[in-house]
Order: structure tokens, then C-alpha cells, then sequence
């Protein structure tokens, strides 16, 4: 969907990594889910699924020539539901790879009556399904959405570019360097509890600085928090959107690393910052429990002020001691992109083994 879009549809068609690429944009109108009226709402959602599905059409028109042997959705539901068409009349088998956290308790927004019941079809008629951390499948089958091909396929890091650089060997200074990535969602990754426990630990006279990187919808009412408690100036920085090389800096200057979230799917950050040789301090989340050890952190139970605070104010005493070439080695063969492309291999060989 996109709201600036000149024509009602457009397609872009271009190479990317030596990957042929179709991309379709449909257009809508920005602020047409503002409207108090219950059926001018239901009208307007209506349209953009029927937008949706012509510009699915077009994108196979374009494709027309490539006949897929197998089709893999990201995220469900609406794509899984025109790659259940596909099969249904080509009989073209598809699996799904789900990332939304919608299913997960501490979010609960998989809900509507059709929603569930298109859902449900989908995940029947796919070959495979793949969730991307065991909390999220575990989430998935307490909702009903089990598949006697369920697996868990985690989300790939360029272990290769988040990694330990040389000049982060050198000993780091007397003051420790708390680090904190993210998407600056605070419903989901629970910033303004984060500032509330760094509120605490500087009122404690614990010294240290806190960069905050990232960018979102809750950026400025995030540094208006971090006003009101007093953690302005050189304490708490909010770092802004940091990529590449940059980020990669960010996980190796820092002394370890902070995620406060109250629910993941997965946990991106954990990982790299793992990758980076960076112990972490995260809540029972997304892939958390199964990465995180006495090893190469500490974990706390979501939403839990107090704990959190206990376990940052232990770690800022410890952090040295950890290995980090050992927190490096744990992590970086599982979830290379190697490691996870041959996972995916696995899983398209075994559907088309079946379907053959």
C-alpha cells in the first residue's frame, strides 16, 4: 500500500542481489481509518483487500513466464491466502514463515471472527509452517494454528558483519557503557520502564552512560520521559538510527547490552549484539531463553522493574569478567545465514520430495 501513489496501481520491476524482483504498489488514502462511521471503516478495509488482491494479480501476470515450484509467505495472513488460491488452482504447494507477535499473550490483537477463520484455512493448506523462535510457535498452537509440519526456523544475522573489531580489544574505561537498539515501540519494547530502572540505578549512585539507538513512534515522547527523570544531558543519549558499520561500533564500544521488551518474536538485537562479542541483559523473550546463559548474560521476567534494575546494577560489577570471543562462538554458527540457508534447503527439498 502506498499513499503516494500517482496511479491506482504500479508496478516496479528491478534486480536485486542477482534476485528478479516485482514489486506492486496499490494506492489508499491516507487517514481514511479516521472516519467515526462503523460501515464507512468496513468499506474502506474492504476495498484495500480487493486493491490488494488485483495487485497480487498483477504481479503474477508480470510473472506469468515463471512457474514456481514451491511459494514461501512471510507473515500471515493476507499472503497466505493468495498463496492458497495459487495452489488451488495450480496446485503449487507453499509454506509460511511467521513473524507478528500478534499471537503472543502480552499482545493478544489476533482476533475477528474472519480473520481467524481465513487464518486457519491458510495454515491447512501449507506444505510447511515456520515460526521464528519456539515462544512464538508455542503462541501459535495455544491459538489453534497447529500444522503436522510445524518448525522453527530462527531469523539469520550477518555474523560476518556484526562481529568483534580490533579496536574494541583495548580495555575500556571506569565508566560502563549500557547499550539499548530498538524500534522505539514502547508498547512492545518497554522503553519508558527501562528509563524508570536507569532513573533508579543513577539515583543509586551507580555510574554510567546509556546510548539509546534506534528510531520510531514513541522517539520523542521516549526523550521527553527521559526529561522529566532527570536523565538528560551526558547520562542518557538517544543515539538516533545507526546501520552498518555504525551499529556494528555501537555493539563493541558498548559494555553490554540492554533489551527491556515486554514480548519478541525473536530478538534481532540479542543476537547481534551476542555476534559482537557484547553481553546482554534482556527479558524472558522471543529466542532469549534459548540463547542466553550464565555464559553470556542475564535474564529477567518482562516487566519487572525491580529485577531489571537488580540484574543491570550486577551486570555493570561484572561485565569484564565475561569471554567474548566464547559469547561470539555460541552464537555465530547457528544463526549464520549459511547455517539458516541450509535450514530452508532442508525444508524446500522435504515439501517437494513429498510433492513429487
Amino acid at each position: 500500500p502506498d499513499e503516494k501513489a500517482v496511479n491506482k496501481y504500479e508496478v516496479v520491476i528491478s534486480e536485486e542481489q542477482g534476485v528478479h524482483t516485482v514489486r506492486i504498489y496499490y494506492r489508499v488514502k491516507s487517514g481514511d481509518l479516521g472516519s467515526r462511521f462503523a460501515f464507512r471503516v468496513s468499506n474502506i478495509l474492504l476495498l484495500r483487500y480487493i486493491r490488494f488482491l488485483v495487485a497480487c494479480r498483477k504481479g503474477f501476470r508480470v510473472l506469468r513466464e515463471f512457474h514456481p515450484d514451491l511459494i514461501h509467505v512471510h507473515v500471515l495472513t493476507r499472503h497466505a491466502v493468495v498463496a492458497w488460491l495459487r495452489k488451488t488452482c495450480s496446485g503449487t504447494p507453499y509454506v509460511i514463515t511467521e513473524h507478528w507477535s500478534r499471537y503472543l499473550p502480552q499482545n493478544n490483537t489476533y482476533k475477528g471472527f474472519f480473520r481467524k477463520m481465513f487464518t486457519r484455512m491458510a495454515v491447512r493448506g501449507a506444505s510447511a509452517v515456520v515460526a521464528v523462535s519456539p515462544a512464538l510457535k508455542e503462541a501459535m498452537q495455544e491459538t489453534g494454528l497447529d500444522h503436522r509440519n510445524f518448525r522453527v526456523i530462527p531469523n539469520p544475522v550477518e555474523t560476518g558483519k556484526f562481529r568483534i573489531l580490533e579496536s574494541s580489544r583495548e580495555k575500556k574505561g571506569s565508566t560502563k557503557k549500557i547499550l539499548h537498539v530498538s524500534c522505539f515501540d514502547d508498547r512492545s519494547k518497554n522503553i519508558s520502564g527501562f528509563l524508570r530502572v536507569l532513573q533508579g540505578l543513577s539515583a543509586g549512585g551507580a555510574g554510567f552512560i546509556c546510548r539509546l539507538v534506534g528510531e520510531g513512534p514513541d522517539l520523542e515522547p521516549m526523550k521527553e520521559l527521559a526529561g522529566q527523570l532527570g536523565l538528560s544531558g551526558e547520562r542518557v543519549v538517544f543515539a538516533g538510527l545507526k546501520e552498518g558499520e555504525e551499529l556494528v561500533g555501537e555493539y563493541n564500544e558498548a559494555d553490554f547490552m540492554v533489551l527491556s521488551s515486554h514480548y519478541e518474536t525473536f530478538g534481532t538485537v540479542v543476537i547481534e549484539s551476542l555476534a559482537c562479542g557484547t553481553p546482554v541483559v534482556a527479558t524472558r523473550t522471543g529466542i532469549v531463553a534459548d540463547v542466553i546463559t550464565e555464559q553470556n548474560g542475564i535474564i529477567v521476567d518482562p516487566g519487572n522493574e525491580e529485577e531489571l534494575q537488580a540484574a543491570i546494577l550486577r551486570m555493570l560489577d561484572q561485565c569484564g569478567e565475561y569471554d567474548r570471543e566464547k559469547i561470539r562462538e555460541a552464537v555465530v554458527e547457528r544463526f549464520s545465514m549459511e547455517n539458516i540457508a541450509g535450514e530452508l534447503t532442508d525444508l524446500y527439498g522435504s515439501v517437494l520430495n513429498k510433492k513429487h
